[in-house]
């Protein structure tokens, strides 16, 4: 078929091949360029079990990562978010972390929230840090909070079970990390 002397079975198949190209060049950009230096990066923690899964989300990069259990959720995470900076560089990113949580670490975590954005509202973290550790205790579980200038971290454990959650402390800061809102995911 020609319209106008214009063949457009030619210029059809000539926009669908320059599609696969491109899509084929941001995929190995993805893969080499992002997701292997990620990989290499994120392994010196001993914090992440596999190569990470990278979403683009408008004009931010999403990076969904498999965590092990960590003693300290604040220094990990900061590790995580520098290495994740290093390979970014100035391109958005949220990181977002998969615990191994379950519906009752998920309930008691949810039962703190309410204490923990009053905390954030009043400034009363020691309040916040010994209900979170009582939610914890009525599940015979164990809770630990962090906090630094940018974040809450929480962390409630009961055996080979973790809930990992990160709350950006300023509310119109956009936050790099899990959260309520992005959630922790479960694997």
């Amino acid at each position: 078929m020609q319209i106008k002397g214009i063949r457009i079975n030619v210029v059809i198949a000539a926009i669908v091949i320059t599609l696969a190209v491109l899509l084929t060049i941001q995929f190995l950009y993805q893969k080499y360029d992002v997701e292997q230096p990620l990989f290499k990066l994120y392994s010196q923690t001993k914090l992440v079990e596999k190569a990470p899964k990278i979403e683009q989300k408008g004009n931010r990069v999403n990076v969904i990562l498999d965590v092990k259990k960590t003693e300290n959720l604040r220094l990990a995470y900061q590790d995580l978010e520098n290495y994740t900076e290093q390979v970014m560089g100035s391109t958005k990113f949220s990181i977002q972390l998969k615990d191994n949580r379950t519906n009752t670490l998920e309930n008691a975590y949810y039962q703190s929230q309410f204490v923990i954005y009053e905390a954030l509202a009043k400034g009363n973290f020691t309040d916040m840090a010994e209900v979170i550790q009582q939610n914890a205790a009525k599940i015979d579980a164990e809770s630990r909070v962090f906090i630094d200038n940018d974040n809450i971290y929480v962390e409630i454990l009961k055996g080979d079970n973790y809930l990992y959650e990160i709350i950006p402390r300023k509310p119109d800061t956009t936050l790099q990390g899990s959260s309520a809102g992005m959630g922790s995911e479960q694997r």
